[in-house]
């Protein structure tokens, strides 16, 4: 792989990094204005398509360069799941708008804004992927650590969330309805998970 191809590649990763943030805005701001929901997950449905040009571009080039099979996949899978992450959360708003949420909890606010925390960390991890020297790996350990504990903190709220939504009396439509919501954010951030493991343990094997 030459430099250009290589700079390409860690320039649509961030495209991608760059859309799924976009994407994560219009969400916040579907928490403010709920009742804005469905204007705002075509926005975001709109957003999603642009992912998937960029991504279907970069698989493009990808096939093109020379590259081992194992390699030339493993790129590919780790661009993917940036781009499957932006699915998710474009599902998650139709999600929304098809059980009519109406109401923001805190609960469901707080799992949003640790969605776009994550989203964050994502483009730090990206960047420190490029930077990448032997010599940075306890750094880099610690890159992907941090962005691990997303899910970590996220399966703790979880917990309580589901704990609170069947312990409490609810209304069987918004138990039906939050745990739909909570358990596609879950699916986010095993999503996230599985992002930076691979990254790992593709960055390592370079040595």
């Amino acid at each position: 792989m030459t430099n250009e191809e290589r700079d390409f590649l860690f320039d649509q990763a961030l495209a991608l990094s760059s859309i799924l943030g976009n994407v994560c805005v219009e969400l916040l701001g579907m928490m403010e204005k709920i009742e804005d929901r469905v204007a705002i997950s075509r926005a975001i449905s709109k957003l999603e398509s642009e992912g998937d040009d960029v991504f279907h571009a970069a698989n493009d080039r990808l096939q093109k360069m020379d590259l081992n099979t194992e390699d030339r996949f493993k790129i590919f899978t780790m661009l993917r799941h940036v781009e499957d992450i932006i699915d998710m959360v474009d599902e998650l708003s139709k999600t929304i708008v098809r059980y009519n949420t109406r109401t923001v909890t805190n609960g469901f606010k707080a799992s949003v804004n640790s969605i776009n925390g994550a989203v964050q960390k994502l483009v730090v991890l990206i960047n420190a992927m490029r930077e990448y020297t032997p010599e940075m790996k306890e750094h880099f350990t610690k890159t992907v650590n941090t962005f691990d504990a997303f899910k970590v903190d996220y399966e703790k709220m979880y917990d309580v969330l589901i704990y609170e939504l069947f312990s409490t009396p609810h209304d069987i439509v918004d138990i039906i309805r939050c745990k739909a919501i909570y358990d596609a954010i879950r699916d986010i951030f095993t999503a996230f998970e599985v992002s930076a493991d691979d990254a790992y343990k593709y960055i390592v094997s370079k040595g």
